[in-house]
């Protein structure tokens, strides 16, 4: 059995395309069928395969497909599922894996550079916003939930 059935509703889905025609990622990327997805959902398949990297990963989240299924069903919140599901198995685009990494070793996603750090001084603001990054006692809190959650593994390196 799937990983989202009972909370997407996927059973619902009779392959009529509406999600793939409204997709905006859709007219980007011939390949990207969000159909496909859910069907290889409702079949048992493993949406972790292969063929489904790095597609399950360029959903936006913007609903279109949801909003113009027939049938109701919750398209986004099934790809969420298996796109979770990918990522507890090990699968994970290198560019996310390097965010996740950032936000462990910084607290941040995207962490300040220099020039944003001058630019912040000349504005007459400290030369670190007041995030976790800012506080070496938050920072390692952070550090220390994401790895108790497992996450420090996700991110981890791959090993060759």
């Amino acid at each position: 059995m799937g990983v989202c059935k009972m909370s997407s509703n996927i059973e619902r889905c009779y392959q009529c395309g509406q999600c793939t025609a409204a997709c905006p990622m859709a007219e980007q990327e011939q390949a990207y069928k969000i159909r496909r997805f859910l069907q290889m959902e409702k079949l048992g398949l493993k949406s972790e395969e292969p063929m489904a990297i790095p597609f399950i990963f360029y959903c936006t989240t913007c609903y279109k497909c949801q909003d113009n299924c027939p049938q109701g069903v919750k398209i986004v919140d099934g790809l969420l599922s298996i796109r979770e599901a990918a990522v507890r198995n090990g699968n994970i685009l290198p560019a996310h894996r390097k965010i996740g990494q950032m936000l462990m070793d910084s607290g941040h996603a995207v962490p300040g550079n220099e020039d944003a750090k001058k630019r912040r001084l000349q504005l007459g603001l400290t030369e670190m916003p007041p995030t976790v990054a800012s506080s070496e006692k938050q920072l390692n809190d952070i550090k220390i939930l994401l790895n108790l959650s497992g996450f420090d593994q996700i991110v981890a390196e791959e090993k060759a």
